[in-house]
């Protein structure tokens, strides 16, 4: 063999050793971004792999205990004025100070702040998954204004549908409980406290049966599947606008989350009135409404178009600073932890729930 060949023959057998060894760093990286693991300081911790297999239910839950957390006291205000009449939002906040004290701003707190998570979780994974299926359609799957915002109005409308049955039980005992000192200085036969929130429902199930629990499911439906298509259609659409076609920043998630909480609110506001006085009435000696048109009847005849307002500004009042803390939140936890290559939804990586 001449030296010429066994020089030839010694490259190739080297250049065959190197090539897998030159392969595995890559194999090993790839193997490491469908974990999830990359240069995050926390990548290499035991439980990262877990923490971005579940990024969506994270990012849900800190997001919605944030929002609760900052945002009960309005939403119980909120609710009293939509019950009862009062001249004004500072005479209802005095007149619960004064009967109730600081703790009749928080009553009913506790359900919400342990089932939210789970709640928005739910709704935020349909959405996702609502966007896949939905984008495969003509129209939908294009980056334009258009098609951002109907892919995202009716991903919303399905995530609240679908959510409504299991949200609705948990809004009947929160409005109960907020409600519940109210409604027995109205009537003596109403029991007067529940201790707890678990409590408010047996007594509710006692009254009114298993079904009891879904008072208002059809008034609730409604809001939940309009209201949540509203939502994510303004939040995605905004975000869009805002960001043009660049990288969307903390500024733009605050603002888009702001706009979507008001004008979500703006419109559904009338059916969630109805909903809270149909959902209040069911513990009642003596119901006074027998359907939902039995109550926007008399709402009209008694306090006019303005009285499917009541309560509107502290709602407004609330909706925008909770709104924004929630999506900044939300992307702020999308942002530190990384979609699973395998699965990640691009659309989805710096976006909502």
């Amino acid at each position: 063999m001449t030296s010429e060949n066994l020089s030839k023959e010694s490259l190739l057998t080297v250049t065959e050793l190197r090539s897998p060894i030159a392969q595995r760093p890559q194999q090993h990286d790839q193997e490491r971004q469908k974990l999830g693991i990359n240069d995050h300081p926390c990548s290499r911790h035991s439980l990262w792999p877990t923490l971005v297999a579940n990024r969506t239910v994270l990012a849900a839950s800190c997001a919605a205990i944030t929002s609760v957390l900052a945002g009960f006291p309005f939403d119980s205000i909120k609710t009293r004025m939509q019950t009862h009449h009062y001249p004004s939002l500072m005479d209802c906040v005095r007149a619960t100070y004064r009967e109730e004290g600081a703790r009749g701003f928080f009553r009913g707190m506790i359900p919400p702040l342990i089932t939210v998570s789970a709640i928005k979780s739910v709704a935020f994974s349909v959405y996702e998954g609502s966007k896949r299926t939905l984008r495969k359609q003509p129209g939908l799957h294009g980056d334009t204004i258009p098609s951002v915002m109907a892919l995202s109005s009716l991903s919303g409308a399905a995530s609240g549908a679908f959510i409504a049955i299991l949200s609705c039980p948990l809004e009947l005992v929160k409005i109960q409980r907020q409600l519940e000192q109210m409604i027995a200085r109205e009537s003596s036969n109403v029991v007067k406290e529940s201790s707890t929130s678990w409590s408010a429902a047996r007594h509710i199930v006692q009254r009114k049966g298993i079904f009891g629990l879904w008072s208002g499911l059809r008034c609730h439906t409604a809001r939940e599947t309009l209201g949540t298509s509203i939502y994510f259609g303004t939040y995605e659409t905004a975000k869009r606008v805002l960001s043009g076609t660049g990288e969307s920043g903390p500024m733009t998630h605050l603002a888009a989350g702001g706009l979507c909480g008001v004008f979500s609110w703006l419109v559904v506001f009338p059916v969630d009135l109805v909903k809270s006085r149909l959902q209040k009435d069911v513990m009642m000696p003596q119901p006074k409404y027998a359907s939902i048109s039995a109550c926007v009847k008399d709402v009209l005849q008694h306090e006019g178009a303005r009285g499917l307002y009541r309560g509107l500004n502290v709602t407004l009042i609330r909706a925008f600073p909770i709104h924004s803390l929630q999506f900044f939140v939300l992307e702020y936890v999308y942002s530190i932890i990384p979609p699973r290559l395998a699965s990640a939804d691009p659309s989805l990586s710096s976006s909502v729930s």
